[in-house]
């Protein structure tokens, strides 16, 4: 679901990148660039100071998001699929690594509040560690190096600017340096929970074990000397070749994101490393520049942000949408019933007045001549003969009466 944005674009690749020429982009891909870049350092840089262990990861994943999707911009759908790949084993286990800690640590989830749990927990450590190294990008032998190389190889090349490399480049720093002070935090240091930490049971560390070695392994699909994942999106054959590694232009790339990758290690390291400030004691990023350190931890008032604009909108509008209810399309309703309740009456006095009246009037006339046919109607044969007769007199009469000259 997470990852759902990122399989759209690149499903959806084939229309963004119409009209582009070799090598070039579209409007369209340049703007999935940019956002992308801008958003991996956006959340890294919130990233940095928080200290739930589990809205590190959060915010991690989102910045891995933004690498994805300047991926796709940038090298097309085998160079972002790639690092999404990737990143579902590694981000997989350092989730399921920090839920371990949370179980070991008594549903503690601060990282301030624990520490020293290499010791306690160290096939969790241990596995961790392997994940966060691979999301980090350590060199050569993690599959987050490999995939998120890719990426930084296309931002090199990139025709359009060199912006988007400098901000991945410096996403990558912060991304080590923010794993650096999660570790410390968590493993590194002395116990400084409440109640002591213990390692979680088998059902819960053998997924871990699985998934570290996925988080090492997958990388080798590919790398410049098989590059097999892209050769299987493209539908061909892949070649495996061991010159590609000695190419002065990958030589350099490696270097230079070998560096931002230690840099990033070694500057966690140098604040947070084997350290263990008390829980209630400041952040030593928030000792140095406490100026950073404060909209940092408030997550850069995205929520503030959001909560005046959206919300904002959205409240009114529900206030607007409440008002018409009440007094438009409520009002229009109320008329509409009085309306047809008026047409009701109006109906019932024609029914009881009109319709009804001639009906009962229609019914008493036909009941009072049929009462007076009734009483013609004796059955005494005698009494009709008498009828009968004088009728025949009055006829005789009539007619002779007419015929006289």
């Amino acid at each position: 679901m997470v990852a759902a944005g990122v399989f759209l674009v690149a499903r959806v690749y084939p229309l963004m990148s119409i009209g582009a020429e070799p090598g070039g982009t579209t409007a369209a891909l340049t703007v999935v660039t940019w956002v992308g870049a801008a958003t991996a350092v956006f959340a890294a840089l919130i990233a940095i100071a928080q200290n739930d262990i589990k809205r590190i990861l959060a915010y991690s994943t989102v910045s891995q998001l933004g690498y994805m999707m300047a991926g796709l911009g940038l090298g097309g759908v085998a160079v972002g699929l790639f690092h999404l790949i990737t990143h579902a084993f590694f981000k997989a286990l350092l989730f399921l690594g920090a839920g371990s800690v949370i179980h070991g640590c008594h549903e503690e989830q601060d990282i301030r509040r624990m520490g020293g749990l290499r010791a306690d927990m160290p096939l969790t450590f241990a596995t961790y560690a392997i994940a966060m190294l691979a999301l980090c990008g350590f060199p050569i032998f993690f599959s987050g190096f490999w995939s998120k190389d890719a990426i930084l190889e296309a931002a090199q090349h990139w025709s359009v600017a060199k912006g988007p490399f400098y901000l991945l480049v410096f996403g990558a720093l912060l991304t080590a340096f923010y794993m650096m002070r999660q570790v410390s935090y968590v493993f590194l240091g002395y116990w400084r929970g409440r109640k002591v930490a213990h390692e979680s049971p088998a059902v819960m560390t053998l997924p871990m074990t699985v998934l570290a070695f996925f988080a090492m392994a997958l990388g080798l699909i590919g790398t410049p000397a098989w590059p097999w994942f892209h050769a299987f999106l493209d539908n061909r054959a892949a070649v495996f070749d061991l010159h590609a590694f000695a190419q002065p232009a990958w030589l350099m790339l490696l270097a230079t994101s070998s560096l931002v990758v230690f840099l990033g290690l070694g500057l966690g390291w140098r604040l947070y490393g084997n350290k263990s400030p008390r829980p209630e004691e400041p952040d030593a990023l928030e000792k140095s520049t406490p100026w950073l350190w404060a909209p940092l931890h408030d997550r850069l008032y995205v929520d503030e942000f959001y909560g005046v604009t959206v919300v904002a909108f959205f409240t009114w509008w529900a206030r607007v949408a409440d008002w018409l209810d009440r007094r438009v399309w409520g009002g229009i309703v109320a008329a509409v019933a009085w309306l047809f309740g008026l047409w009701a009456q109006l109906n019932r006095s024609l029914d009881v007045n009109w319709v009804d009246g001639g009906f009962d009037k229609t019914c008493e006339e036909l009941s009072s001549g049929g009462g007076l046919l009734a009483s013609v109607q004796s059955g005494r044969v005698q009494s009709y003969l008498r009828i009968l007769a004088a009728a025949v007199v009055a006829l005789a009469i009539i007619l002779f009466w007419s015929s006289r000259p």
